[in-house]
């Protein structure tokens, strides 16, 4: 119960990592906010876990405000925007994809920052945990444009854990290495398990990520244990980094 009384906004919670980290958050005591474009995959979390789910649109600054308007008073915030790319050389991504990567992966945290970090400063202070991304650290080709809003995203984390540290606002990253969840088919098609082999045979611990160790991380950065904790991006990725 290292969340308990805690109240906890988790987009993209409909999915994958944001799921994952939806489920630990409310076993360790949070009331969770389940966010997703998805309402019904966001109010299939909600139920399970006894939370509240709303629909929102991340890249909409009033899609966020409205969002944060039902989400109530709240002092943790999970940042996880989950769009990737397919691979590609990087003048060959089309600009509208692009686009709505760069909506999405970064503009989202200026919306969240103009709407929702209010509310956390009201609340005396709390925790702001970004989920990134290992191609963020160790950047491989094909990857150019997603690897580049994950690495601002860890930019963003450093310059706002430095700006709100007066306001008790912490401010993490976590860059995890691929898991199994909707990013493998759009990243690889038809061709999703030789896209795992080869993932795989660069992670030293010999699987990929589950979203039960992104939320292992994300509960201890939320948590009162990480109270000196700000600025620092967390590699969960069986040794990516290092391989």
């Amino acid at each position: 119960m290292r969340l308990k009384g805690k109240s906890a906004i988790v987009t993209g919670a409909g999915a994958g990592y944001g799921a994952g980290i939806a489920r630990r958050f409310a076993v360790e005591g949070a009331r969770v906010i389940c966010v997703d474009i998805d309402e019904g995959a966001a109010r299939a979390i909600a139920t399970e876990i006894g939370g509240v789910a709303v629909r929102c649109d991340i890249s909409s600054g009033e899609s966020v405000k409205a969002m944060v308007e039902t989400a109530g008073s709240f002092d943790i915030l999970v940042n996880n925007p989950a769009l990737t790319q397919k691979p590609s050389r990087v003048a060959k991504i089309a600009e509208a994809e692009l686009d709505r990567l760069l909506s999405v992966n970064i503009k989202s945290l200026y919306h969240m920052a103009v709407h929702a970090l209010p509310v956390i400063r009201a609340a005396g202070g709390g925790s702001v945990i970004n989920i990134a991304s290992v191609g963020a650290l160790r950047p491989r080709p094909g990857m150019t444009w997603y690897n580049a809003t994950k690495s601002a995203m860890i930019t963003i984390t450093q310059s706002m854990a430095a700006e709100l540290a007066p306001d008790n606002i912490r401010v993490n990253a976590i860059a995890p290495v691929v898991g199994r969840t909707a990013m493998l088919e759009h990243m690889f098609g038809d061709a999703v398990e030789e896209g795992v082999q080869r993932l795989m045979s660069t992670i030293p611990l010999g699987r990929l990520a589950e979203p039960a160790d992104i939320a292992a991380a994300a509960v201890f950065l939320a948590s009162d244990e990480a109270s000196f904790i700000t600025g620092v991006t967390l590699p969960v990725d069986g040794g990516r980094t290092v391989s």
